[in-house]
């Protein structure tokens, strides 16, 4: 397996552009879909972006026992969530159900692992890739990963995901089993993880 650092991100606009956007705008994007985006649409949108504190202070909401997943806009076509971690906190090996998913690295380093499913029906790593602010990583389906902040205690990972359309359940994967096990929207409780 290959673990890749990596500071590659899609190209930002630079300031002052009047491509820029502020999060309130990509917040408007989503709500105002008709159809649902691409992962191009999603990574254009996300690469447009401008993150300030201020903007996304109100959705920077963590969560002591699991990553805290933070609603910003849902349409019926696509969601925009700001998820937030402590060190060591990390989602379990999972796919997206059949939505797309775009992630953008905000605060922190963020671990992704990729897997893929073995002849005997686990699943296991084959890439690993490491984020960082400004880095934009996204698939179509199928996809299966794991997200994690394996940064030293006491550094916060905050990330930016798009899912289209709205993740509303998804398979969580075990790499010494072939067993897999459906998540279905309104199992996490008061904004944590799966």
């Amino acid at each position: 397996m290959r673990v890749i650092d990596t500071t590659t991100a899609y190209a930002t606009v630079s300031a002052g552009s009047a491509q820029e956007l502020t999060l309130a705008e990509l917040a408007d994007f989503i709500n105002q879909l008709h159809r649902l985006p691409t992962v191009e649409q999603i990574t254009a949108q996300f690469a447009s972006l401008l993150p300030r504190q201020r903007d996304y202070e109100a959705y920077r909401l963590f969560s002591a026992k699991k990553y805290a997943r933070n609603l910003i806009a849902r349409s019926d076509y696509a969601e925009l969530l700001m998820l937030c971690w402590h060190s060591g906190q990390r989602t379990p090996i999972h796919d997206h159900g059949g939505s797309v998913g775009v992630v953008m690295v905000i605060e922190g380093s963020m671990t992704e692992t990729m897997y893929e499913v073995a002849p005997e029906g686990h699943v296991r790593p084959y890439n690993t890739f490491r984020w960082c602010p400004g880095g934009i990583t996204g698939a179509a389906v199928p996809d299966i990963h794991q997200l994690l902040n394996l940064q030293p205690p006491g550094r916060d990972l905050v990330t930016l995901h798009c899912y289209a359309p709205p993740l509303t359940v998804l398979n969580t994967f075990s790499p010494s089993s072939s067993r897999r096990r459906k998540w279905r929207e309104g199992s996490f409780t008061g904004g944590a993880g799966i």
